[in-house]
């Protein structure tokens, strides 16, 4: 990428997971964060590429063969701890031209009763102090979830 522009995606990349950058999974290859400190929906993950790569077509082999298998354990896990209907997984990078899938919670009521692609939408009333998951439970989740995967993380 030649963009000169710092990458503010990459920042969570070298972040440690102790701190409060909202980490809930990292290794060699991929970080699981949280999408924001407000999130619309508690759970609301971005599982994104520790190196700055713009989409899935310039994963290494690596990246790829592990990415399948983080993701999957990613989604068990957030529909484990948020009791979710589904999980809606999505990945454009139009706004952040760095890696990053969305691991998004369906659950049985959603803000606005936001479905399918309209749930990704919520990131932008959240942003906007709209619609958001209440603080408490957005950090009784990621503690949840950071607990599960790191028993499985290897």
């Amino acid at each position: 990428m030649t963009d000169s522009k710092p990458c503010p995606i990459c920042a969570f990349s070298d972040a440690s997971p102790d701190t409060d950058a909202g980490i809930v999974y990292k290794d060699e290859h991929w970080v699981a964060r949280t999408i924001s400190g407000t999130p619309a929906v508690a759970g609301w993950l971005l599982l994104q590429s520790r190196r700055h790569i713009g989409d899935s077509s310039e994963m290494s082999a690596a990246e790829a063969a592990s990415f399948g298998p983080v993701l999957q354990r990613t989604t068990q896990v957030v529909r484990e701890v948020t009791g979710a209907l589904r999980i809606y997984t999505g990945s454009l990078n139009e706004g952040s031209p760095h890696f990053h899938t969305h691991v998004l919670p369906r659950l049985p009521e959603m803000p606005n009763g936001a479905l399918g692609w309209n749930a990704f939408a919520l990131s932008g009333l959240a942003a906007k102090g709209e619609v958001r998951a209440e603080p408490e439970q957005v950090q009784r989740v990621l503690a949840d979830i950071r607990d599960r995967l790191g028993s499985h993380a290897g």
